[in-house]
């Protein structure tokens, strides 16, 4: 809020009982009235060396309006040089202040990154487009009423489980945010998930999985081979799409620790079928990606439109790639591979004993398992 102020107009601010806000002087902007129950306090918020804080000039009408744009000014002037020299007076204080966007751009230098292979997503959903109303505010401010109103709306789009993701992220966020003392406590806390989850059980039958892999012809490259490596191999979509012909050798994709759920290296050896659809492929000079519409620069996205085009060419409906390794999971136990080899093919945690004493590698194992999974495709068609 940005208005002229004046001592009328101050003398005939009402305070609010909970909430606080603040107005911007419109004769003086580095001068700001923060309007809260137990009073009027002149603050501004320069920025100095690209490090915004707050300084809390004095209290209304113990210091004057004009003394107060005077402090701001001063402040101001000070602050485009670079100068933090300001002696607090009695009463004052000064403290960094950090809109909730930057947070989470600390949240994610300082925490997503080291620790989450899924970063990028993260961020994306708190910075989501229904989370637009509070990026420019101060972390310090946002309450419980302003994290409900937010998720509430993801719930009237019709999107219940992007909302409790959301949400889920939100409070992981917030609590990051206490560790670190930039809040006193998290104001989503005790907040209830918006609506229930449900635990996929979806395993596609072997007339959906046939009329996939037959529409994955339909597609164009890179993405038709992109399906069919999915369905062999059972790995996940983004390991997949980032797969790099330097991953490869000897019959075997090992994919880096960085890209894998675990961090660990995994390796997963290419049944014959699997190394005929990797060869189909072109190879790039300039770049090294294997599923790529950018000569190998970049790896390929645009997975909505092409999971369209896969519904509309097969006739499949209700399924989401995520199932590909639910039903490679399940085909498997059906042709009677093994839970521990089944588990190291798709890469799912070991339980603490297994991790810490069991280092067999499964090599033969896994590539006879994916061989056998490969006939069964064979024989579908």
């Amino acid at each position: 809020m940005r208005i002229k102020l004046t001592d009328a107009y101050l003398r005939t601010l009402k305070l609010p009982e909970r909430e606080r806000y603040e107005i911007v002087d419109a004769l003086c902007p580095p001068l700001l009235v923060r309007v809260a129950p137990r009073g009027l306090v002149f603050c501004t918020m320069p920025r100095i060396n690209k490090r915004q804080v707050r300084y809390t000039i004095g209290r209304y009408p113990l210091r004057s309006l004009m003394e107060a744009r005077q402090s701001a000014l001063q402040i101001a002037r000070e602050a485009a040089a670079g100068i933090d020299s300001r002696v607090p007076e009695p009463n004052s204080a000064v403290e960094a202040v950090l809109t909730f966007e930057e947070a989470v751009a600390e949240y994610r230098d300082r925490y997503l990154k080291p620790n989450a292979r899924s970063w990028k997503d993260i961020e994306a959903n708190l910075l989501h487009p229904k989370l637009r109303s509070l990026w420019k505010r101060e972390l310090k401010t946002i309450s419980k009423r302003d994290i409900i109103e937010a998720v509430d709306r993801m719930i009237s789009d019709g999107k219940p489980h992007a909302a409790v993701n959301m949400l889920r992220r939100l409070k992981m966020f917030l609590n990051w945010a206490v560790e670190r003392d930039m809040i006193p406590f998290n104001p989503a806390a005790g907040t209830r998930p918006p609506a229930k989850t449900v635990e996929r059980d979806r395993v596609l039958t072997r007339a959906e999985l046939k009329a996939i892999w037959l529409a994955t012809f339909q597609l164009p490259t890179p993405y038709c081979q992109m399906y069919r490596i999915m369905i062999l191999t059972g790995q996940r979509r983004s390991e997949v799409a980032t797969m790099q012909w330097s991953h490869i050798s000897d019959k075997t994709w090992t994919i880096p620790a960085q890209q894998v759920k675990k961090g660990r290296p995994h390796a997963v050896p290419l049944a014959p079928l699997a190394i005929q659809t990797l060869a189909s492929l072109p190879r790039f000079v300039d770049g090294d990606y294997v599923f790529s519409t950018s000569a190998g620069k970049r790896p390929s996205s645009n997975f909505s439109k092409m999971k369209a085009e896969l519904d509309r060419h097969s006739g499949v409906g209700n399924w989401r790639i995520h199932d590909i390794r639910r039903t490679v999971r399940s085909g498997l136990a059906a042709l009677g591979v093994s839970r521990e080899v089944a588990r190291k093919i798709l890469n799912h945690q070991d339980d603490k004993i297994d991790r810490i004493y069991n280092l067999h590698e499964y090599a033969h194992e896994k590539l006879e398992a994916l061989s056998k999974w490969t006939q069964n495709i064979s024989s579908l068609l």
